[in-house]
């Protein structure tokens, strides 16, 4: 049987991370803002989205990680489906631990001016969406499932995890393919292709 979402209870965040001080050692991604786009574009669409362009939250090239905070608080009426769409530079620090780039971030200096994919799990599993998909276009993704199904142990991870569908664009180990001058990344534009 095939379960639709209700669109007054559902909300999507779509954050990406495309803009970076040259000094800070990361290459921009001009890409990512048209991922945003394309993806808002998608969910917003009268023939393949179900969400109006309020209940579709696009934060670009956030500065700190306060400010996808607020923009996932923000998504805290969503009781039905939270869909939360990240795209931007993964990263790993010495302990193998996923962070999420921001635009003011300082690749020596992660803890501080990165997004650890921790907090946004937290964040995720804290929602009172009955679904949760997060998807993300980042290098070393995969490693997001990792943190998803372990959790301070198998039966915590499974209560964690339960109702939360994740998505990524490569495996724990490998970067993401960004094809230099293409409109989007190279796995955003294989889930809008499947998505229209």
């Amino acid at each position: 049987m095939t379960r639709y979402l209700d669109p007054a209870q559902s909300r999507a965040v779509l954050i990406g991370a495309s803009n970076f001080a040259e000094t800070d050692g990361l290459p921009s991604l001009p890409a990512v803002s048209d991922n945003l786009e394309g993806l808002r574009a998608a969910l917003t669409s009268s023939s393949t989205g179900s969400l109006t362009t309020k209940q579709c939250t696009l934060l670009r090239d956030p500065l700190v990680a306060s400010e996808v905070g607020q923009a996932l608080a923000r998504s805290a009426e969503a009781t039905d489906v939270l869909f939360v769409y990240y795209s931007g530079h993964g990263l790993v620090d010495e302990r193998g631990r996923l962070y999420l780039s921001l635009s003011s971030t300082k690749p020596d200096q992660l803890r501080w001016t990165a997004l650890p994919f921790d907090a946004l799990r937290e964040e995720l599993a804290a929602s009172p969406a009955a679904i949760r998909i997060l998807i993300l276009d980042c290098c070393f993704s995969g490693r997001a499932i990792e943190a998803m199904a372990d959790s301070n142990g198998a039966i915590t991870g499974q209560i964690d995890v339960a109702g939360t569908y994740t998505m990524t664009s490569t495996t724990a180990n490998a970067t993401s393919y960004a094809p230099a001058g293409a409109k989007y990344t190279a796995f955003t534009h294989a889930l809008l292709v499947v998505l229209r």
